[in-house]
């Protein structure tokens, strides 16, 4: 039994209503929060007369990564490239790959801000989601024409697009040889209705957006029902082609703003509407992809379901859904991942309570308390006290000394600094964002060798490349997929459009189904300069390979394009000429150059040999005059020993001889007679003395 309207609209109201993301639910309050702790509002525990700081760590982290993510996805010529099956595919499909990444980013308007803000979803709202779809819109301009023939009426009424609705008809008299003859002239205003089609991509605001909790990843192709619930005027319905009388009949959706996510995104003002015209009235309108079994035979089919108020308003097969998702972080097995501010809120929390209690201490150490003596107050004491005036005058009834003491409040904030220092590296651990050179001064830097600093960036960096990673793989790749296939199903005509500096005429109709794609992410963080370095280094490398044989101009050629690339110029085919897969021309000085150079080359390995020879004959007389050197030191050793030991035996027989002579004096002066002194041999070598017997 086929589906009724109104069953279809209960299935849809029932899916919407029990969807992920829906209104009240936990991913919605969790994303509410998240814009509450980006926009550093209020946490909720402020205490009046306390500081209410709130610190900005969400924001930081969000902040930081934009412009990298931006500048990743916006520096390469192309942001997809599709893949050729064969050699003979190698030119349709980089026209097919350059003509679609021109719809994307010259027929889109604002293509930029469009990234911009489906990075900003993903990073703080957990997914990112952006809807594209070919735009039927109908153009109507006014002409108007004077002075028509019937002739020429006839034939401006034969095109469809024109409709006439003022006509005037006036009758002149004009003279001809064959006398005056009254011809009829016709002003006529015509409208003109033309049906213009482009692709369009456009942001999904994250409360709007709603998918059945069957789904179990970031891509919702799979999901049982894929839709969008937001407000759009009556005028915007009948441009869209529902009928004027169902759509004047459709209620209005008021106090239907009042979403904890709407409140947290848009500021209060942003409620106060007024009172517009009818035309301009918001309906809540539900568009739905669902699977359906429209027909009782018990087999599903994508159907694009539109419903306002309790009315159906379209109702028919779909070939696909139009969302593309994208999430930093995405969760196995879940459709929305983990947003990046999520990482940090807790950081947010802590940092600002920290923050909030060393401004409590500065505030009470630099105003303290008062400890007044009840007795020591007069009339105006406490008025006097309450005073925050520099240089104030306090009045007491008895001396100050007994009636004041001011209630010191020891400064402990400094303390807390460490704590801060201490989450600040867990946020930029968790996230890679970090500023350059944070915490280290330019002298600790000198300490730094530069491959540990080199390292420790990288590891920030790729934190942040995996996230450019996992967006292009998911959501950018099945974007640029869908406009190809919405490219390859509608646009029917010719185009002529510049690529790479060439009007070049595009026409789909010749264009094959593309699977297969390569996202280009562009340089790397940071990257920039290194990577110029590197090509300066090939540059150098192939320039002497020329005379080898390794390197071809077409190799010269394309590192120069890729330098200037690296510049940052969009296309550095403007600067050089691709000389094709030849050899280097070469003429008869450059031969006679070459033939110097294979010259200088041999002279070279002929002086290398010699000096080899002259280095071994060095290294010999060297040894022989070292072992000259050492017999010299030998010998004067020997001579310097045997001087030494020959005026040591001088001395010793001076000082035997002077004993000698003393006791004689003795003998004579005493009359006595004392024992024979003994005689000794002196041995030089040894240096001792031996008895004689």
């Amino acid at each position: 039994m086929k589906l009724t309207d109104n069953e279809v609209l209960t299935f849809v109201d029932q899916e919407m209503e029990s969807s992920i993301g829906y209104s009240g639910g936990e991913t919605s309050k969790e994303r509410a929060l998240a814009w509450d702790y980006y926009l550093s509002k209020p946490m909720g525990n402020e205490v009046e007369g306390r500081s209410s700081v709130v610190t900005s760590d969400v924001s930081d982290v969000v902040d930081g990564m934009m412009p990298s993510l931006l500048r990743l996805f916006t520096t390469s010529d192309n942001l997809v490239n599709f893949e050729p099956t064969g050699p003979e595919d190698v030119k349709l499909a980089e026209q097919e790959s350059d003509y679609v990444n021109y719809t994307f980013f010259k027929k889109n308007p604002n293509a930029f801000i469009l990234l911009y803000t489906w990075f900003f979803d993903a990073l703080i709202q957990k997914n990112g989601v952006v809807k594209a779809w070919r735009d039927e819109k109908e153009v109507i301009t006014e002409e108007s024409y004077s002075n028509l023939s019937e002739e020429e009426v006839f034939k401006l009424l034969e095109d469809d697009e024109l409709d006439p609705v003022e006509r005037d008809e006036k009758i002149e008299v004009i003279q001809t040889p064959e006398g005056d003859v009254s011809i009829t002239l016709h002003d006529i205003k015509f409208k003109r209705t033309t049906t213009k089609g482009t692709i369009r991509v456009e942001n999904v605001p994250p409360e709007e957006y709603r998918i059945s909790p069957d789904s179990r990843s970031i891509d919702p192709t799979d999901a049982r029902m894929i839709g969008q619930e937001r407000e759009i005027t009556r005028s915007e319905l009948i441009s869209m082609g529902f009928s004027k009388d169902i759509v004047d009949n459709l209620p209005t959706s008021a106090n239907s703003n009042d979403t904890e996510e709407k409140i947290a995104r848009r500021d209060i003002e942003e409620y106060q509407t007024g009172v517009p015209q009818k035309s301009q009235e918001l309906i809540r309108v539900r568009e739905a992809y669902i699977k359906l079994d429209m027909t009782g035979n018990g087999k599903s089919e994508l159907r694009q379901v539109i419903t306002a108020g309790n009315q159906v308003l379209l109702n028919e097969p779909a070939d696909r859904q139009p969302y593309h998702v994208i999430s930093p972080q995405p969760l196995p097995h879940k459709h929305f991942g983990r947003a990046s501010a999520e990482k940090v809120m807790d950081i947010q929390q802590v940092n600002t309570t920290l923050l909030r209690q060393i401004l409590d201490n500065y505030y009470h150490t630099n105003n303290p308390g008062h400890g007044v003596w009840e007795q020591g107050i007069g009339d105006n004491t406490l008025d006097d006290l309450l005073t925050t005036d520099i240089g104030r005058i306090v009045r007491f009834d008895r001396p100050v000394g007994e009636s004041y003491a001011p209630m010191t409040v020891p400064f402990v904030a400094g303390q807390a600094f460490t704590a801060l220092e201490y989450f600040d590296k867990v946020k930029r651990d968790r996230t890679g964002v970090q500023a350059d050179g944070d915490g280290l001064n330019p002298e600790q830097l000198k300490n730094i060798q530069q491959s540990v600093l080199t390292q420790a960036n990288d590891l920030s960096r790729m934190k942040i490349e995996a996230v450019a990673r996992i967006f292009a793989e998911t959501g950018i790749k099945s974007l640029f997929l869908h406009i190809h296939e919405l490219i390859l199903k509608h646009q029917d005509r010719q185009e002529v459009i510049n690529l790479r500096g060439e009007w070049i005429p595009v026409d789909p109709a010749s264009w094959k189904n593309r699977y297969d794609m390569t996202v280009n992410i562009g340089l790397g963080i940071g990257s920039k300069e290194s990577k110029m370095m590197q090509l300066n280094q090939i540059w150098e490398k192939q320039t002497q390979g020329l005379t080898m044989g390794i390197t071809k101009p077409n190799n010269l050629f394309n590192t120069a394009t890729e330098m200037a690339n690296a510049a940052g110029f969009k296309d550095g085919n403007t600067f050089f000429t691709n000389p094709g897969d030849g050899d280097m021309p070469q003429n008869d000085e450059q031969m006679k150059m070459q033939q110097q150079q294979m010259e200088m080359v041999q002279r070279q390995q002929q002086l290398d040999a010699q000096g080899l020879q002259l280095k071994d004959q060095k290294q010999q007389m060297d040894m022989q005059f070292k072992m000259a050197q050492l017999q010299q030191k030998q010998q004067e050793s020997a001579a310097n020993l045997d001087e030494k030991s020959q005026k040591r035996q001088d001395d010793l027989m001076i000082e035997i001889q002077k004993l000698k002579s003393d006791m004689t004096e003795m003998e004579l002066k005493y009359n006595t007679d004392l024992p024979q002194m003994a005689e000794f041999n002196y041995d030089p070598m040894t240096g001792q003395m031996d008895r004689l017997s």
